[in-house]
């Protein structure tokens, strides 16, 4: 995904030079501070245009890809370049991952994260590069055509807060999803917290894993607030850690409020450490 990113940047910049030097040879311009000013702005505008176009094709990409698997990896592998581009590199954000070695080796799994905020989905989506993971999104998310589409198209779930009868259903689907081969993620806090604390996981919120009898994948996010930070200059960094792996058989004695709350206290444990190693960066 790196690479990737790494390679979009240099066709931008050099696209952007070449764009630059046709107009210092075809364009009306004098040598002055004026001048200056303008070829920079052209500069400028060139790599604006060019984040443009990139956004398009890849949404025009992604577009012929919607009726494809939801489990397609290439489908979300191209997601979480687009992601990365944007969230990272023009947000200048640095997520620096830890516990690597506690990844899943299947897809018969649910990641439970702590929430802070909005964009959390995005960037556990890139941790987990190499597995189709999806959510199980709010409702008010679907209501965009486009962005319905694309949720749509990757395995997201809209959850209908406030009609029992839906959201049961939702959770009925998530779990067959997740049965079929398409990890799931969820935030059982309910919302965001937008600071390094946690709230009570929602009573009941593992049923998608216990139902599933799926393997529980729990990561804990660090930092994430800092990134929408109004007049931020330099690169943000947040956390994440993948936490040890809870295979089914370990759980599945366990009620769900008694997992949950064993989760609950992991990731709560983990923001712990968290403060301790980085307080507040």
């Amino acid at each position: 995904m790196r690479g990737k990113v790494k390679m979009i940047l240099f066709l931008q910049v050099l696209l952007s030079v070449l764009f630059t030097i046709l107009f210092l040879i075809f364009g009306t311009y004098e040598l002055n501070f004026t001048g200056i000013l303008t070829i920079i702005g052209v500069f400028l505008l060139a790599m604006i245009a060019f984040i443009i176009l990139l956004f398009l094709f890849f949404v025009t990409v992604l577009f012929f890809f919607t009726k494809t698997d939801p489990k397609n990896l290439f489908k979300h592998q191209l997601f979480n370049t687009i992601g990365f581009y944007i969230f990272n590199v023009l947000l200048r954000v640095k997520i620096v991952v830890s516990g690597k070695e506690n990844l899943p080796s299947n897809n018969h799994f649910v990641v439970v994260s702590n929430h802070i905020e909005y964009t959390d989905p995005i960037y556990v989506k890139q941790v987990f590069n190499d597995y189709p993971i999806s959510y199980v999104s709010k409702e008010s998310l679907f209501k965009v055509p486009i962005v319905r589409r694309l949720l749509k198209s990757s395995g997201c779930i809209p959850i209908y807060r406030g009609d029992n009868r839906q959201a049961m259903q939702s959770i009925l689907l998530a779990i067959q999803s997740v049965k079929n081969g398409q990890p799931m993620g969820i935030f059982p806090e309910g919302t965001r917290s937008y600071k390094n604390e946690i709230a009570p996981f929602k009573a009941g919120s593992l049923k998608l894993a216990t139902k599933a009898k799926a393997d529980i994948c729990p990561i804990c996010l660090y930092n994430m607030h800092g990134i929408f930070k109004k007049g931020r200059i330099k690169i943000h960094k947040g956390y994440c850690h993948i936490l040890p792996r809870i295979p089914f058989e370990e759980y599945e004695n366990l009620d769900t409020l008694e997992i949950t709350k064993r989760i609950e206290l992991l990731i709560s444990n983990q923001l712990t450490e968290f403060k301790k190693m980085h307080p507040e960066d």
